[in-house]
């Protein structure tokens, strides 16, 4: 029999390359948890530095109990970094949840990873998919659409939020932004607030007003520097890092 999509598992790995559905998710699993168990009921763990997170603490931290919320939640990110003994450790603790548990385990991959890492993530990713679907839980894949085919990803998001982007402008965005689904999603939640109701957005629309990382906004940023522009400088790190970019590596690149 199939499970209740509305029930909640007792573990979840979520995985894949597609940054802004993973995002969503752990966004969805936070809300739900906050609303059924209150602030107390979710636990991250993460490493401060984008590391894996400490297996012997989120394996401790399986059998506590809550006095406050019907349900725990524990969710840990960056899990593919795992190394072999962890990977033992925690796949063997799933085995035993306890059953007001739900533990979240999340490995995210960017799009442009290394081969390397790919190679590391796919072989933790499915140790853990094994003992993740042995405790009775669930694989969540987000799959990054190819790159060629983000124009049409842009165009099916942007119409679920309610406008409409043209094929120029989509490509556009590829162009300016790069293929993070993650950062082309938050631009399509900025356009969604600037554009009309079933509105369409054209190129010239974005061409004044999307964030642009060309090299001509790299060097504006590093004149200003020279130049001892503090307001300039400001405004114009303060665009780049709202996109996500590092600052150190462009202005001494």
């Amino acid at each position: 029999m199939a499970a209740d999509a509305t029930q909640m598992q007792p573990a979840y790995l979520i995985s894949g390359t597609d940054r802004a559905k993973i995002e969503a998710a752990v966004s969805r699993l936070r809300d739900r948890a906050e609303r059924e168990g209150g602030p107390g009921s979710l636990e991250t763990f993460a490493d401060d530095r984008g590391g894996a997170p400490d297996p012997e603490e989120l394996v401790a931290s399986l059998p506590a109990m809550s006095l406050t919320a019907s349900r725990r939640y524990l969710l840990a990110e960056e899990v593919w970094r795992w190394n072999a003994k962890a990977l033992e450790l925690i796949t063997g603790a799933l085995g035993s949840l306890p059953e007001d548990l739900t533990v979240v385990l999340v490995a995210g991959l960017e799009a442009d990873a290394s081969g390397a890492d790919r190679g590391r993530a796919k072989r933790a990713i499915a140790k853990l998919e094994a003992a993740v679907k042995a405790a009775g839980g669930r694989h969540i894949e987000c799959a990054a659409p190819r790159a060629r085919d983000l124009p049409g990803w842009l165009a099916d998001e942007a119409a679920r939020r309610g406008f409409e982007l043209s094929p120029e402008a989509a490509r556009l965005l590829v162009e300016r932004l790069g293929e993070s689904t993650a950062r082309l999603a938050s631009e399509l939640d900025r356009l969604a607030i600037w554009a009309e109701p079933e509105a369409r957005v054209e190129l010239e629309d974005l061409e004044s007003m999307i964030a642009d990382t060309s090299e001509e906004v790299v060097w504006t940023l590093s004149d200003a520097i020279v130049a001892g522009d503090v307001a300039t400088a400001s405004r114009v790190a303060d665009s780049l890092t709202s996109q996500g970019e590092a600052l150190t590596p462009l202005v001494y690149a």
